[in-house]
This record gives C-alpha cells, structure tokens and sequence, in this order.
C-alpha cells in the first residue's frame, strides 16, 4: 500500500489547518483486501481523498498497465460542495469514479461519516471478491 499526501500551500481556513489527513488513518483499515491498494490525500486546494486499487495482482495487469486490471478508484471530498474537510462536521461524500468493465456491481454515491464511508466500500469489496 502507498500512501501521498499533497498540502503545498494549503491555507489555514479560518484557523482550521488541513484536515483530510486524519482521514487516513480511518482509510487504512481497507488495507490488506486486495492485492494492490493506494490511498492519497490533497488538502492543497481543496480536501479530497482518493481510494484505489486492483484485485488483481501487479503481475496479472495486462501490459503492465493499471486500467488492464480489475480496478477501481473512490473519491471522497466534504459533503455540499464544502471547500474544505471541517471536523466539526464529519460527513464526507463518497463516489466510484471509476472501474474495470470487469466489475459489476455499482455504487452508490452518498454521504455519511468516514467510518460508514469506509464500511461501505470493505462491503463493496468482499461482495466483488
């Protein structure tokens, strides 16, 4: 698993430093449920985190080439177009942004707290495994 973190220049927003890193942590129990995993976050000029993986392993990529996989990739950014992660409000939108044509059940986008966020991308993951 890889994690990034992107926060050049971010701006305090009144007073409230970035705060999608502590997101991360809450992120990272999606680790070890498929074979190839990146979490990567940018609080630069906007908050969002960005989820993805393959269930398939890097040698099984058909050229080389991620997309040749069975991927997928979530966005998660604060809810109601919300510049900004705010922790006095924890919800955070969550959407499949893109996947394998191999996968087929979809996703539904939503928004909830980043515990139920995460539980329901672990459930979208075991039903495709």
């Amino acid at each position: 698993m890889s994690i990034v973190v992107l926060d050049v220049d971010r701006p305090d927003v009144e007073g409230t430093p970035p705060k999608m890193q502590c997101l991360l942590e809450v992120a990272k129990t999606l680790e070890g449920l498929v074979p190839v995993l990146a979490i990567s976050t940018d609080d630069n000029l906007g908050s969002s985190l960005t989820i993805t993986g393959s269930f398939d392993e890097r040698s099984d990529w058909a050229g080389g080439i991620f997309e040749n996989s069975r991927y997928f990739r979530f966005m998660v950014w604060p809810p109601k177009d919300a510049k900004y992660y705010d922790p006095n409000n924890p919800k955070v939108t969550v959407e499949l942004v893109g996947k394998s044509y191999q996968i087929q059940p979809n996703f539904r986008k939503g928004t909830n707290t980043m515990e139920k966020v995460v539980e329901r991308i672990r459930k979208w993951i075991v039903e495709i495994n």
